[in-house]
């Protein structure tokens, strides 16, 4: 079977097609990622994610080489995002450290604003994929609002409202987060 008739019966919702995509690429896809995470479970989550990705977006799917070819790009590239994602972590773990270590800073202001700054990133990783993408590139990455626009060939104004909805979201889940915060911070002074 051809590469475009597999896609054609994925796209009509045959779901056996999609499972035999499945499982002829699932164990090839996790090695190949595996070699970049070093990481067996997480090697097998990306892949999954790709696949689920594939399949949501079955119906827009548009194929310029082969199928294969898209998989392997599609695991390599989620693969290079999360170890960036890892690398900006570990940068700002390492730069509050830094700027922490000449100071009279108490283990336990350091353990809150290592928790808070961990709900920080579990709120951007709940952030629908597109924003989070945008956020990601805008305050992680530094980049202006126009090169975003042009790096993912959309308009400003969609770079600008997606920042706007993350900033109000991450506002919201951020400030629950430090309400129990201070809460647990009074009863402990009274």
């Amino acid at each position: 079977m051809t590469d475009q008739a597999l896609i054609d019966q994925i796209k009509n919702g045959d779901e056996t097609a999609f499972e035999g995509l499945f499982r002829e690429y699932f164990k090839v896809l996790t090695v190949f990622a595996k070699k970049f995470l070093n990481d067996l479970d997480l090697a097998q989550d990306i892949v999954q994610e790709v696949f689920v990705k594939f399949y949501e977006n079955r119906e827009t799917l548009q194929i310029h080489t082969s199928l294969k070819s898209l998989l392997y790009q599609s695991v390599r590239n989620r693969c290079l995002d999360h170890i960036r994602s890892q690398q900006t972590r570990t940068a700002h773990h390492e730069q509050i450290l830094y700027q922490n270590a000449g100071s009279d800073i108490d283990s336990t202001d350091l353990i809150e604003q290592t928790e808070l700054e961990e709900k920080i990133y579990a709120a951007i990783a709940d952030l629908p994929e597109q924003c989070q993408l945008i956020f990601k590139m805008s305050r992680l990455d530094g980049m202006k609002n126009q090169e975003i626009a042009d790096a993912l060939n959309i308009s400003k104004r969609t770079v600008e409202t997606q920042i706007s909805n993350a900033l109000k979201r991450l506002r919201k889940d951020i400030f629950l987060y430090l309400k129990v915060l201070i809460l647990i911070a009074l009863k402990n002074i009274s």
